[in-house]
């Protein structure tokens, strides 16, 4: 499941763009991405039910609109290591 997940196209990119960053919202993270943002959500969705990234809902925002944060948690930067293992191996 876990490996199935990590395959998926943009998992990857995802997970090395929170790394850079602190703590990303979802625009920020589709302006670099570039995907569909209902597929970024359920990516986003899927990496948060697996450990792999933290949510926050931000609901101070001056549109009174709430944002979701996301950040990579250690399981997450624990993934990393899997790409860089199969870049090794290529």
């Amino acid at each position: 499941m876990v490996l199935k997940l990590l395959s998926k196209k943009h998992v990857e990119n995802i997970l090395k763009l929170l790394n850079e960053g602190e703590e990303l919202y979802v625009q920020q993270i589709n302006d670099e991405v570039k995907i569909n943002k209902s597929n970024l959500s359920q990516l986003l969705q899927e990496l948060q039910d697996n450990g792999f990234v933290s949510k926050r809902i931000d609901e101070d925002t001056a549109k009174n609109l709430p944002k979701s944060y996301f950040k990579l948690t250690e399981k997450g930067k624990r993934a990393l290591k899997v790409y860089e293992m199969i870049e090794e191996l290529n």
